[in-house]
């Protein structure tokens, strides 16, 4: 019974997630980015952003102390350090692109962790799901990890066509010499 308690609470969590971050790609298809927002959309829009993902993190965590199992040290070791650098690109990135979300020039960020990735927050979010995953000996969260990678280059690749429609041939040439969610893959 707790086996599949475990397997149902998986089906939820990942149909959570693939649901709300499909809410974060609709809005990319049906805008021009924020250049058309209102200070209080800007807020508004980045505050559904950091609900959504705070939501999916909290119910990642609660599901990965759920299914947790005994692993190598060297695998919790690993984890844990995929797990900080996760995070590091995460804020890392956010801290390099809050100018562009909040400052009214449009110029495309191509500095930072954005040298390395277009997607650098996306990168570190499955890198860090990916470390949680190894470090709790957790298959499905593994499973996850995966299922979260393939959404979240969904979401980038509405994100990208809205880049393109704002930055033309300069966010073209941008993604042709850096790679979308991970550097030298």
């Amino acid at each position: 019974m707790v086996v599949m308690n475990l397997y149902f609470e998986f089906v939820l969590i990942t149909s959570y997630m693939v649901i709300t971050y499909h809410m974060i790609a609709i809005k990319y298809r049906k805008s021009t980015g924020f250049s058309g927002f209102t200070p209080v959309s800007k807020v508004s829009w980045v505050s559904l952003h950091v609900f959504i993902v705070s939501t999916n993190i909290f119910f990642y965590f609660w599901f990965i102390s759920r299914d947790f199992n005994p692993v190598h040290i060297l695998l919790r070791a690993s984890g844990l350090l995929l797990f900080a650098v996760g995070l590091l690109f995460i804020f890392w990135g956010m801290y390099t692109l809050r100018k562009a979300v909040f400052v009214p020039e449009n110029k495309l960020v191509a500095a930072g962790p954005y040298r390395f990735a277009r997607h650098p927050m996306y990168s570190g979010g499955i890198i860090g799901a990916f470390g949680l995953a190894v470090f709790a000996g957790s298959v499905l969260g593994l499973a996850y990890s995966f299922l979260l990678a393939v959404v979240l280059s969904h979401i980038s690749d509405a994100e990208e066509a809205d880049l393109i429609a704002r930055f033309g041939n300069e966010y073209t040439e941008y993604a042709k010499r850096v790679p979308k969610l991970f550097p030298h893959v």
